[in-house]
């Protein structure tokens, strides 16, 4: 469940009941944990390979938003 310091499997019973925005927000939750304050690139990659390993698709717009709520650095994205 933990892999270099960052969960990426569920960790309680009963977890892959959660609906798609339930385990968006679990997705977002994680990754500000694990990359809160990363740089853009870096945080979206990172949303996008959960988002993949949960069989969620999400739009490209949809997870810029998302990533940006996560990071706080600025990058080349927003400048």
């Amino acid at each position: 469940m933990v892999d270099n310091g960052e969960q990426n499997k569920p960790v309680m019973v009963g977890s892959d009941d959660a609906s798609v925005d339930e385990k968006i927000t679990g997705i977002v939750a994680q990754v500000r944990q694990d990359h809160g304050g990363e740089e853009l690139p870096v945080v979206i990659e990172k949303i996008r390979e959960r988002f993949e390993q949960a069989g969620i698709e999400v739009d490209d717009v949809k997870l810029a938003r998302l990533a940006h709520e996560v990071s706080d650095r600025p990058s080349d994205f927003n400048s």
